[in-house]
């Protein structure tokens, strides 16, 4: 079984024509889908790649194999009507990330990583009863929570066209 949260995050791929509206369809059968590293024989399979999808899916005493979304859509839902397991197989490349987008995560991640100590660290100035340690990082936090951060100024200059 893999979990829906599992199947949406595929969606941060880059998926062929069709894709989403099938893993959509997958996330709401979760339960009856299996993951899979190899490309299995004689079971039922979905094979989402970078240029397309290809199901294999028996039907009838035989295996019937079908790569148009809509023929994909229609056989995995007569599929799903019996209690069966389909493994799902997926080969596709990651969203290749900006470096600017990816400074900006960063400075954000530290900026959240530094708030997280901060109040760590208010808290344990209430409990010692340390009011120097208390206001010096009181003020910090606020400081940070406050101020505009140069992410929210650099994301200003970058445009996404």
């Amino acid at each position: 079984m893999i979990t829906r949260q599992d199947l949406l995050l595929l969606k941060t791929k880059i998926l062929p024509t069709g894709a989403e509206e099938i893993l959509d369809y997958l996330a709401s059968k979760h339960h009856q889908v299996e993951m899979t590293n190899i490309v299995l024989e004689n079971v039922p399979l979905l094979i989402i790649g970078r240029h397309g999808m290809i199901a294999r899916i028996p039907t009838g005493g035989g295996v019937q194999k079908v790569s148009q979304p809509a023929e994909i859509l229609e056989q995995l839902q007569l599929f799903f009507q019996k209690q069966d397991t389909l493994y799902l197989f997926i080969n596709l490349p990651d969203i290749p990330m900006p470096s600017e987008v990816t400074q900006v995560l960063e400075e954000v991640q530290r900026r959240h990583d530094r708030k997280q100590e901060l109040r760590k660290l208010i808290d344990e100035a209430l409990e010692r009863r340390d009011k120097a340690l208390f206001m010096a990082a009181s003020n910090e936090l606020k400081q940070l929570i406050n101020e505009p951060s140069a992410d929210d100024l650099h994301s200003r200059r970058i445009s996404f066209s």
